[in-house]
């Protein structure tokens, strides 16, 4: 019983000292929770502080980075404006640059149009104004802030020839235009460039500088050594027709041509003076003859684009009284207009304007008061290009056929003696005893 009672003191001593214990750790917590309150307060307040003035300077760099992007968008803007402002100034000056250019070139233009054929100081006049301009650039290189001494010396000596080369340019031009001015028909048969080929009057007695088949332009070496002779030139028949860099002279003459084939085929014979004269055809393309009518024509195969003006139709009406006063002599009494007049109304002499193009209104007005026939917006179409033509000498009668790019093709005549002919095609003309022309060369 002791035992037990000793063991329950023993248990219950140990309880007490545990709750002494407890309390004894208590208070010291206490105390020591007592004394670091003030630093957890200051901690926590630390803490707080930290947040809000994170939060504030947050905030700070929210404005500012807006401001900067506002600052960024105005800068930009402001960039834009005056590149904007630039460009339109630049332009102004640009269309003030460009203004007196052509007021410049205007008023020498101006000058240039005057008549200059006995004037060759205009040229001059013209010459020294470039020369001008010229002398500014040399000036420039010269005193500039890092002068170019060479470039200006070489632009100086550059000025010189060009002053020269202007000069004689202008004369030549002045010469042109002159010309053109007297005779309207000249501008349709300059060349668009220096390849092109320029008509002159075919003579009786042109030397041939050679015998070069001109067949070969229009085939390969090979198509021309391996063809038959019809086939080869058909073929090169064949790729002039359809070639589409003819000059203005050769469709000129395809367009003469057919007017004249047009008239043929209405038992009219035909001269064809534009072909065979060239500049010296005085505007009389084609004459048409039958029985006691003469029918004057002039050709102009122009773009639908291009007017026909009535300087043409007075050539038409000038060369036609002169045809009318070198060939109409009945008597030995001066030529009257009023016998002209009484030619033309009685249609003895038909001037007669054809084209591809249209007339203009003042064209058309003066074309019926001079008593002209028009006919316009006339294409070409088709017509047999291959002249069979005979020949007679003392051993008889030769046939030759000529294609239109041999040598004897525009002085040969066809339809002065019987069995001549045109032919379509090249095997037309050899089944009825043709052969080809000996002398090639166009």
């Amino acid at each position: 019983m002791e035992l037990i009672i000793g063991i329950i003191g023993i248990i219950g001593i140990a309880i007490i000292w545990g709750i002494i214990s407890w309390i004894i750790e208590t208070i010291r917590n206490s105390e020591k929770y007592v004394k670091l309150k003030p630093k957890l307060d200051n901690l926590e307040r630390s803490v707080s502080e930290h947040e809000t003035k994170v939060e504030k300077d947050r905030e700070e760099w929210k404005i500012k980075v807006e401001k900067w992007n506002e600052k960024i968008k105005n800068d930009k803007a402001e960039v834009e404006t005056k590149v904007e402002k630039d460009r339109e100034e630049w332009k102004i000056k640009v269309e003030k640059w460009n203004e007196k250019i052509k007021n410049d070139k205007a008023e020498v233009e101006k000058i240039a149009k005057q008549k200059s054929m006995g004037f060759p100081w205009l040229a001059e006049a013209y010459a020294d104004y470039f020369a001008l301009k010229d002398g500014e650039l040399e000036k420039y290189l010269k005193y500039k802030k890092h002068p170019a001494y060479t470039t200006a010396e070489n632009v100086k000596q550059i000025k010189q020839a060009k002053r020269e080369l202007l000069k004689e340019n202008k004369i030549v031009s002045y010469k042109i235009t002159y010309f053109e001015k007297l005779f309207p028909w000249l501008s349709e048969l300059i060349a668009d460039n220096e390849d092109e080929y320029i008509p002159v009057k075919i003579g009786d007695n042109d030397e041939d500088e050679g015998n070069e088949d001109r067949v070969n332009d229009f085939l390969t070496p090979e198509e021309y050594k391996s063809l038959p002779t019809v086939e080869r030139n058909q073929m090169a028949l064949d790729r002039y027709l359809k070639n589409r860099n003819k000059s203005k002279w050769a469709i000129g003459r395809d367009y003469e041509m057919y007017v004249g084939y047009l008239y043929e085929q209405n038992g009219y014979s035909i001269e064809y003076k534009g072909i065979l004269d060239g500049f010296e055809d005085l505007g009389r393309d084609v004459i048409a003859k039958k029985d006691e009518e003469v029918c004057i024509i002039q050709c102009k195969y122009w773009a639908q684009y291009k007017e026909i003006h009535e300087k043409h139709i007075f050539q038409l009406f000038g060369t036609t009284m002169e045809y009318w006063i070198q060939n109409f002599r009945y008597s030995k009494k001066p030529k009257t207009f009023e016998e002209f007049a009484k030619f033309l109304n009685e249609n003895k002499l038909r001037p007669i304007f054809f084209t591809s193009a249209n007339l203009s209104g003042k064209a058309k007005e003066i074309a019926n008061a001079l008593n002209i026939e028009i006919r316009e917006n006339e294409p070409i179409g088709e017509f047999p290009r291959i002249k069979c033509n005979i020949n007679s000498d003392e051993f008889g009668q030769t046939k030759i056929y000529h294609l239109p790019m041999d040598q004897q093709y525009d002085r040969t005549i066809i339809g002065n003696r019987s069995g001549e002919f045109y032919a379509f095609t090249v095997k037309e003309a050899e089944d009825a005893g043709f052969r080809r022309a000996f002398k090639h060369r166009f």
